[in-house]
């Protein structure tokens, strides 16, 4: 018996053929491709290019592992695999639901989506089916590694593989940039907009990053960016002749002049609500306060909030105050903490003798708000959670109704200081995702209004809508409590939306609720001023996220000094447009959707535009985010 046994355990495992190694660093790529950038609708050769580089960097890293000892290169291996296989999970993920793709910094928000891990279950079966093979093919290469001998000629020909590969790495983008077909325009430094080579050399976007140079170099690219460069003697000089070229860039700006609105609401308390998910069409018979409200003050009609860089709500809320949108060329927010924010907009009002407090029922750690908010000039971030008590769950439960800020006594006296005019920034919950009626805020908000389950016989449809009814009675109670508190007279409101409801998966329902047929249209989102003495008016400028800080503060009277990327929206030599990071635009009737490269019409009529004002504005596009970016990046309002 002992020998039956002893024969299977002398048996010696089998491994495999080295040709595994190269093969499933290539297939990692191919998964990447499948989800990020194969459009059979649309097929063309170019889409190819991340495969090119996918099999240089498959046969380069399959050279490091084979000049290793076969213990080490083991180790190798599955350090490699095991990352590149995870960054090509979360990036394609991230994608699906996003249609944008991550920093390798923007990881680090990972945490701050913890709450919403319930979408994954709407993934497509065969991103899951992708995802567990990629799994069981490292494993499956680890467990029938193969083994080499110790030779010369081994390792020379690992070496020769991996300088050629790593070569053809460097090499391949000049093939690459052949497609641009040569274009430029005179006197700019940025190239033909849209270009593969201003996608690779500026970083401007990493999805378009990734088609240039799929995803392999697309992380290394980054992690050389904003982690190695910044240690190197060049980065200084690098950042001092960037702060002169957004000197350059501002300079050729006409500067701001005062206009009939100038001043129009001086001195008055200021209430900055960033309404969560509120999307545009999410408007109507559920809103009759926010209807009011738009409807006696100004409403911006043509209003688009961009997303730069990986955080959507976070983005929009700096941008609204700051002026500027996070870079959508990297970089944690964090890592900005320390910068001058001397023209923000509670920076601004607290010179002006203003005191600012922002509002939220979330943990300050949370987006790094806490610290990001004092930084921004607010003197305290104020959480919910701290002035409730009782058991997890009843402080759960009360967390879930933004009404909490006036229905706390201590959170109301917080909001309703003496002595001085205030800036309240309040930060919604209500609206956010998911849309379904087991989703937490969207089961306690049925048992407010059990009327909405079943109302449109679409779940996610209902949803919306009964969160949009919960943000509406966040401004119902805010006008009743000015009102008692004796400063409705004294006091604007600035509603502004972060993000569509991108948490919505039927996106047919959103596009056919918004009245639109593409997705770049649905970044329109709400956003309205009122004050109880102003006259009504509708604004169809296209306007976007980093135009209402100038707009604000020319409202207010506020002569900041700054000059800022956004501009105020009634300055008539402002034309007004959208632009995104990833070359989009946006201008009165006419759209240009960079992903698909082609023009679109605003309101599916025709367009009709001509081709000089098309490259100017993709010359301008690139202009702007490049220059958006470095703002940030070099702290340019450090004085």
């Amino acid at each position: 018996m002992c020998g039956f046994f002893g024969r299977f355990a002398a048996k010696p495992r089998k491994n495999g053929s080295f040709l595994f190694i190269p093969l499933s660093f290539f297939l990692t790529e191919c998964f990447a491709f499948f989800f990020l950038s194969l459009d059979p609708a649309g097929f063309a050769l170019s889409q190819l290019w991340p495969l090119a580089f996918g099999a240089l960097w498959a046969a380069l890293l399959s050279g490091i592992v084979r000049l290793l000892p076969v213990k080490a290169g083991r180790v190798a291996y599955g350090i490699l695999y095991f990352l590149f296989s995870v960054y090509a999970i979360v990036q394609t993920g991230y994608y699906l639901l996003f249609s944008e793709m991550l920093w390798l910094s923007d990881f680090r928000y990972a945490s701050e989506g913890s709450d919403y891990f319930s979408v994954l279950l709407s993934y497509p079966a065969h991103w899951w089916a992708g995802v567990l093979l990629l799994i069981a093919l490292g494993i499956c290469v680890l467990r029938r590694f193969p083994s080499w001998q110790a030779s010369w000629k081994g390792r020379t020909a690992a070496a020769l593989a991996a300088v050629i590969a790593g070569a053809g790495a460097c090499l391949l983008p000049q093939a690459v940039f052949l497609q641009d077909s040569g274009v430029r325009y005179s006197g700019s430094d940025y190239g033909r907009m849209q270009s593969t080579e201003a996608a690779y050399e500026n970083m401007f976007n990493t999805h378009r990053l990734y088609q240039a140079c799929g995803l392999y170099q697309t992380l290394v690219k980054d992690v050389y960016a904003n982690a190695i460069f910044p240690l190197t003697p060049g980065y200084a000089q690098t950042r001092e002749e960037e702060k002169n070229e957004i000197d350059a860039y501002f300079n050729s700006r006409e500067d701001r002049q005062d206009n009939a609105m100038t001043g129009l609401l001086e001195g008055k308390n200021v209430v900055l609500v960033l309404m969560e998910s509120m999307d545009d069409w999410m408007l109507g018979e559920h809103t009759p306060t926010i209807n009011r409200l738009m409807s006696e003050g100004i409403n911006f009609t043509s209003f688009y909030t961009p997303v730069y860089g990986g955080v959507r709500t976070f983005n929009t809320e700096f941008c609204i105050n700051t002026g500027s949108f996070l870079s959508s060329a990297g970089g944690y927010a964090f890592d900005y903490v320390t910068n001058s924010y001397n023209q923000s907009l509670a920076s601004l009002l607290t010179q002006q003798g203003y005191s600012a407090k922002t509002f939220h029922y979330n943990d300050p750690e949370f987006y790094s708000r806490g610290v990001y908010s004092e930084a921004m000039g607010y003197e305290e971030y104020v959480c919910y959670r701290d002035y409730l008590e009782g058991t997890e769950k009843e402080v759960n439960n009360a967390l879930y109704d933004d009404q909490l800020l006036f229905d706390n006594e201590g959170l109301r006296e917080e909001f309703f200081r003496e002595g001085q005019p205030t800036l309240n920034f309040i930060i919604t919950r209500s609206a956010h995702l998911s849309y379904k009626y087991n989703e937490v805020l969207s089961y306690w908000g049925l048992k407010q209004y059990p009327e909405y389950r079943g109302l449109t016989g679409n779940e996610e449809e209902d949803c919306a809508y009964l969160k949009a009814r919960l943000v509406d009675d966040l401004f119902a109670r805010l006008l009743e409590e000015l009102e008692k508190n004796g400063t409705l007279e004294n006091t604007v409101i600035i509603g502004v939306t972060d993000h569509y409801t991108y948490g919505i998966e039927d996106e047919q329902l959103m596009l056919d609720r918004s009245g639109v047929e593409e997705m770049l249209l649905l970044e329109k989102t709400p956003c309205f001023i009122w004050s109880a003495d102003m006259q009504p008016m509708e604004v169809e400028k296209t306007l976007n996220t980093s135009d209402l800080l100038p707009t604000v503060l020319n409202l207010l009277g506020v002569e900041s000094g700054y000059d800022y990327i956004g501009h105020d929206a009634f300055d008539d030599r402002y034309m007004g447009y959208a632009l995104f990071s990833d070359g989009s635009w946006i201008s009165g009737d006419a759209a240009y959707d960079a992903g698909q490269e082609r023009l679109l019409s605003v309101s599916g009529k025709e367009v009709t535009v001509s081709e000089e004002f098309q490259q100017e504005m993709h010359q301008l596009t690139q202009q702007f985010i490049k220059v958006n970016n470095l703002i940030l990046e070099t702290d340019y309002y450090q004085e």
